[in-house]
């Protein structure tokens, strides 16, 4: 626990984490639960429409002045993504220069590589007015570094011990499970057109599970064009019990991203013993190694999917070894070590 005599001088910034949907909000609900006391000002809700968005942004300047001005506030630490996200910390980030205040950004997106090229000069003016960009891992730093930010902190990603809900099955099925956007970003479509080029590999031998929201026509589409409903489960938005039921159950987690931070439902499938299927972009090569706790391939190579999934299939004493190092692994990411790597960085500033 994060005691209060650094706590209370802490203010942290970000999406409102109380119905947490998303990589930051995920760690942002974790954070409030080991600080002795959790200053909070959420800056959009993700949850909400258009103009809610826009108002809780714009509230969340006036009570960041408010509390400057009280005194006791001697770090902000902001948490940002890319696009509307970081622009919308720029505004806070000047509040705090403007009244002296030490301002912490941690930056969470993989998709910042692309977003650096909208707007490079404000972006990078923006970044050097930080005291500090906070990264997740040794290869963020090394592209901030780049970036002309000389300040920089590495802190891992936040997970909770898994609440595991039930045994796995045992039906012979090698079970699947993709979490997030319903996306080709997410190499979603890849996904389903691998299991759609080898079914005949795979049908009755493999079900995928897939808790995420997204473009349902376009996922209906998909499935009938490649003829898998029946090696498909779909279970909606997941989060709470039912994503532990799906992370305890499954077998493989997929992840064919083309690009990533460090995704949290990587982090989380770890805790729960489970192998990683999943592309070498953002920080998953840091967090999985390939051929110990998982397989990587590179983004969008669709017959790579295929193959590592018949990999899994016919290698089941391995897979088992990997289970238990991918469980064992994902307890650096614990509470009582991000605890630490957070106090470090905030004795650093006060």
């Amino acid at each position: 626990m994060i005691p209060d005599s650094i706590a209370k001088h802490i203010l942290t910034m970000g999406v409102d984490y109380h119905a947490p949907k998303g990589g930051i909000a995920q760690v942002l609900n974790s954070y409030s639960q080991i600080f002795e006391t959790f200053r909070f000002i959420p800056t959009t809700n993700t949850n909400k429409g258009f103009l809610y968005r826009q108002l809780t942004g714009l509230s969340a300047a006036l009570k960041l002045i408010k509390l400057i001005r009280q005194k006791e506030i001697k770090i902000v630490h902001l948490h940002s993504a890319s696009g509307k996200s970081f622009y919308r910390k720029s505004l806070y980030i000047n509040i705090c220069r403007l009244f002296h205040v030490t301002v912490l950004c941690h930056m969470h997106s993989g998709h910042f590589v692309h977003f650096i090229h909208k707007c490079p000069h404000f972006i990078k003016r923006t970044l050097h007015k930080c005291d500090s960009i906070i990264v997740l891992s040794p290869s963020w730093e090394t592209f901030y570094r780049n970036l002309g930010c000389s300040h920089i902190d590495i802190v891992d990603n936040i997970i909770l011990p898994p609440q595991k809900t039930e045994e796995k099955k045992n039906d012979n099925l090698l079970h699947l499970v993709f979490l997030g956007n319903l996306t080709p970003k997410k190499g979603f479509y890849d996904l389903l057109q691998a299991l759609g080029r080898h079914k005949e590999l795979f049908a009755g031998k493999v079900k995928l599970h897939i808790g995420g929201l997204g473009d349902m026509q376009a996922f209906a589409q998909e499935t009938e064009r490649w003829g898998i409903a029946d090696m498909l489960e779909y279970h909606g938005f997941v989060s709470g019990t039912e994503k532990c039921r799906l992370f305890t159950l499954g077998d493989i987690y997929v992840l064919p991203s083309y690009f990533e931070g460090m995704p949290i439902s990587i982090l989380e499938a770890m805790s729960y013993g489970m192998p990683t299927l999943a592309t070498r972009v953002g920080s998953i090569p840091e967090i999985i190694a390939d051929g110990e706790t998982g397989k990587l391939i590179n983004a969008g190579d669709i017959d790579g999917i295929a193959s590592a999934i018949q990999w899994f299939l016919d290698n089941p004493e391995a897979r088992a070894t990997m289970s238990r190092k991918a469980e064992e692994n994902s307890k650096k990411y614990f509470p009582q070590h991000i605890e630490q790597e957070l106090m470090e960085v905030y004795n650093r500033y006060l």
